[in-house]
């Protein structure tokens, strides 16, 4: 039993992993050391784990590279540095926190980050790994079950193949019966016993071209009792070779093999869409790192305004039998309730991104039903875009499997299209048949007979049939031609969707780019604005005490966005060179269908 093995192998990573005949994977034996140690290392917390990680080292953990500037536009150090600063990772964000309380010296302040440090660690577990982009993408391809489950259709296609090239193949057949008759006779020149035994056996072929050949040997015993039988029992031999060729219905080496162009076609197609499923998988692990990226800093950002609103919430009620009041109480309350709410969700959030990237890859030393903490060390770059729409939507053209898979459906509606025509002709065919006969008493006479080729019978004949208004066949025409229209409009809507995809792709990546830049200068105005407020405040009376709140929430609401813009950008880009058929290139993973092994080859 063959299978046709598909290779995925992930160049940046050193992954091989083979998927056709859902074979173990392969990897190199000391990338798969290094790779294993690393994971076991992560996973597994050491003493030094144990102690709270600084600013500066949980910064190292979760490092974004810097560019420098260049003439196309790429964010300064200082730009990335002032983001990095408003939206960080919770483990960054816990560990300025932990630094903040060791150096303040007021109490509310060193209760409000405490507090805000135990909120954080609410999504922490005992066991943590710190995931790459790359580790992500390497995890899902070596382990994915919708890529393994998708990786047997070229197999099983292939399977079809030799199954219509098998029509072709000789076949060996073996009758045998035996008739066995005891009945009155009309007169005595009638036997009243009669036995008789049949045999044939030979081979049977169907030619490229239609004609069907069959050799066989036919040999029969005859008993009969009437009297006056000279040879009784009788054996009578027979070699016989037969032909019928089709002459309009059924003729031709294009209608008799179009089953096995068919298949081989298919075969193809299916490697294209699994190029697509490939691509598709990729394509969701990698939002799905992001969205978790975002999930997390996002409960940074609801955890920040939550500890600003105990903040103010504290003060105020420390000194509520003075110059506060209760309506002041009371807003302040339910601003604060509904950030905890939000808070809560925001936590159900990161376990939800965090077992949908596990789902994604499908590791199986990260189950869900494990206790262990996902923490994306990367975060997107900035690179200024540089895009020829044009250029863009050609290359989608020249890479996208879409245009490969529905090319193929042409090509097979093309070839149902001549089938259908030969299938709608008259049916003629000319048959042939020559026989060698011997008789005798014993089997071996009578073959011997046979050999000398004594007796011989001809057979010529012409069979002609014609259905009367052949609707039947003439509609399958019909519908061949329409299948064959619409594998043709499918691929010009196929060309437009592609443009489409491009153009949308493209305008986002853009848009997303330019949100960047406004979205930390609001950041940054947000910010000012709620330390000016909290600088000029003598009193919080109940308007001040208002626009405090306000600002706080619009600080938050502008973060939230930053970061949305920011994951979105990233996104974006895989969008775009999803669009254009080249993120497998992008990712450094190559396909490599290996069939060498398959028969039809």
């Amino acid at each position: 039993m063959w299978a046709t093995q598909i290779l995925l192998s992930f160049a940046s990573a050193g992954l091989v992993a083979s998927a056709g005949d859902a074979a173990p994977a392969k990897t190199h034996p000391e990338q798969l050391s290094r790779y294993e140690a690393r994971m076991i290392a992560q996973a597994q917390p050491t003493a030094e784990d144990e102690r709270p990680p600084s600013a500066a080292e949980a910064q190292a953990d979760l490092d974004i590279e810097v560019p420098a500037v260049d003439p196309v536009g790429t964010f300064s150090g200082d730009f990335m540095e002032r983001i990095r600063r408003q939206i960080p990772d919770p483990e960054l964000a816990k560990a300025e926190a932990r630094e903040q309380i060791e150096t303040s010296e007021r109490q509310l302040e060193v209760e409000t980050l405490e507090r805000l440090v135990d909120r954080l660690d609410t999504i922490a577990r005992p066991q943590r790994i710190r995931l790459t982009l790359e580790d992500a993408l390497h995890r899902a391809l070596a382990h994915s079950y919708a890529i393994r489950v998708n990786s047997y259709n070229p197999a099983i296609e292939t399977t079809r193949v030799v199954e219509a090239e098998a029509a072709f193949d000789a076949a060996f057949f073996v009758n045998l019966s035996n008739n066995k008759q005891d009945r009155p006779a009309q007169n005595q020149l009638a036997g009243t016993q009669i036995e008789n035994f049949n045999a044939s056996s030979g081979f049977r072929k169907l030619m490229p071209t239609g004609m069907q050949v069959e050799a066989s040997y036919v040999t029969s015993r005859t008993f009969n009792n009437f009297q006056f039988q000279t040879i009784n029992p009788v054996w009578f031999s027979q070699f016989v070779v037969q032909f019928r060729q089709p002459l309009l219905r059924g003729f031709g080496l294009d209608y008799n093999r179009s089953q096995i162009k068919i298949s081989k076609l298919n075969r193809r197609r299916s490697t294209q869409e699994f190029r697509r499923q490939v691509r598709d998988i990729l394509r969701q692990t990698e939002e799905a790192y992001w969205r978790l990226a975002q999930t997390r800093r996002n409960l940074v950002i609801s955890a920040r305004v939550l500890a600003s609103f105990e903040q103010i919430y504290g003060f105020l009620d420390a000194r509520k039998e003075f110059d506060v009041y209760r309506i002041q109480l009371a807003d302040t309350k339910a601003r604060l309730e509904r950030s905890k709410a939000a808070f809560i969700e925001l936590v159900a959030n990161v376990f939800n991104a965090e077992d949908q990237l596990i789902a994604l890859m499908n590791d199986p030393t990260i189950d869900l039903a494990s206790e262990i903490e996902i923490i994306p060390v990367e975060a997107p770059h900035f690179a200024r875009p540089v895009m020829d729409r044009l250029a863009e939507v050609q290359t989608a053209l020249d890479n996208r499997s879409e245009i490969i898979e529905a090319k193929l459906s042409i090509d097979i509606a093309r070839i149902q299209v001549g089938a259908a025509k030969n299938q709608a002709l008259p049916q003629m065919d000319f048959t042939f048949g020559y026989t060698v006969d011997g008789l005798a008493d014993s089997h071996s006479d009578a073959f011997s007979e046979v050999t000398k080729n004594n007796f011989h019978e001809y057979f010529v004949g012409l069979d002609f049939e014609l259905p009367v208004g052949n609707r039947a066949r003439r509609a399958a025409l019909k519908r061949a031609n329409l299948q064959y229209a619409q594998a043709l409009a499918a691929l010009k809507q196929t060309f437009e969707q592609i443009i489409l995809d491009v153009n949308v792709a493209t305008r986002e990546v853009q848009v997303r780019f330019d949100q960047i830049d406004p979205g930390l200068q609001s950041v940054e105005a947000s910010e000012d604005q709620v330390d000016s407020i909290r600088a000029r405040a003598e009193k919080k009376d109940f308007l001040t005490l208002n626009n405090e709140l306000n600002a706080e929430q619009s600080l938050a609401t502008a973060r939230s966005d930053l970061l949305g813009a920011i994951v979105e950008y990233g996104i974006a880009i895989i969008d775009l060179e999803r669009a254009k058929g080249t993120l497998l290139r992008y990712n450094n993973v190559d396909l490599v269908f290996d069939d060498s092994d398959d028969p039809v080859n």
